[in-house]
């Protein structure tokens, strides 16, 4: 009999990289703890194979109803994550809570979780795409860009490769680290405790830049979206002059420094749209934009359709 049952739980459009990011580490862990360390089923909700985002049918072994205790419970979404968001999975989400198993969500499962209101006074994290949205949704978890968090008897990651990581950390914790070394390094992952990664891609690697001046220009940008800074403060920021700004961008970045950050703020608002139930209005003043007709306008002309179509 195994020590460790491991029940994943199959949303619609689950992320198939994320979720054998997730379940790898346990089959190699098998390799040197023993073969019965660790075992592991799929579970959907209606006890039908479940399509991940790549269309590929992944069959189950049963239903919420035969998922019993297991020592640890894995959500496993990405693209609509509302799909999970049912009366029977947010019933069996709370029922495992209640039996205190380990709860883990990957990608944008942590969405579940919140909703279930399981993740209130937790710290948390989710798919750095979907984290505003989240944060917005959920303003009682204390939500951070990260690969991964743990906090008592919750697990939350940003998704992919992150998943590895997770479950790196999780094993370690079983079965002491020098075990989640070895299963570490026969899948050829790197990153270590003592030096995580970031949950996304440092703008430097993101703009293909070096430039300090153009990074803390970037960073300011991205920080400040829903006050937008003036041409000069950003200037400022980077201890040079506004046609200096201008032509840094026009160099590294072939664009003007205005329409950059207008573009960063547009994106945003598309991640609000996608994976919060804010009000367009709402998102608007999010965004920086002055007035809805505003951001209406200039949304449109990026992505050639209103906010709302894309809602819909």
């Amino acid at each position: 009999m195994a020590k460790y049952d491991v029940a994943f739980l199959l949303v619609p459009k689950f992320s198939m990289i994320a979720l054998y990011g997730a379940l790898e580490p346990l089959r190699v862990a098998n390799r040197f703890a023993g073969a019965n360390t660790f075992a592991w089923r799929f579970v959907s909700v209606d006890g039908q194979p479940v399509a991940a985002s790549n269309d590929i049918p992944v069959s189950v072994s049963g239903g919420l109803a035969d998922i019993g205790k297991p020592d640890m419970a894995v959500i496993s979404a990405s693209y609509e994550p509302e799909k999970g968001i049912t009366r029977p999975m947010l019933s069996a989400v709370k029922a495992l809570a209640r039996k205190r198993v380990l709860l883990a969500a990957i990608d944008t499962a942590p969405f579940i979780l919140a909703q279930a209101g399981l993740l209130d006074d937790y710290r948390a994290t989710c798919h750095w795409e979907s984290l505003p949205g989240f944060r917005e949704s959920f303003p009682r978890v204390l939500s951070e860009q990260a690969l991964y968090v743990t906090d008592r008897d919750r697990m939350t990651c940003a998704g992919g490769a992150a998943a590895i990581d997770m479950m790196l950390d999780w094993i370690g914790r079983q079965l002491g680290r020098p075990l989640a070394v070895l299963v570490a390094d026969q899948l050829v992952h790197f990153r270590s405790v003592e030096q995580p990664a970031q949950a996304r891609l440092p703008a430097a690697a993101r703009y293909g830049t070096t430039d300090a001046r153009l990074l803390r220009i970037i960073t300011a940008m991205e920080e400040q979206g829903e006050d937008p800074l003036a041409a000069r403060a950003l200037a400022e920021i980077a201890g040079i002059s506004v046609r200096q700004m201008e032509r840094l961008f026009a160099e590294k970045l072939g664009e003007r420094p205005m329409g950059f950050y207008l573009k960063l703020r547009l994106e945003k608002a598309e991640r609000l749209i996608t994976y919060s139930t804010m009000s367009m209005r709402e998102i608007a003043v999010a965004c920086g934009f002055s007035s809805l007709p505003l951001f209406s306008r200039s949304f449109r002309a990026r992505y050639g359709r209103p906010p709302s179509a894309l809602r819909a």
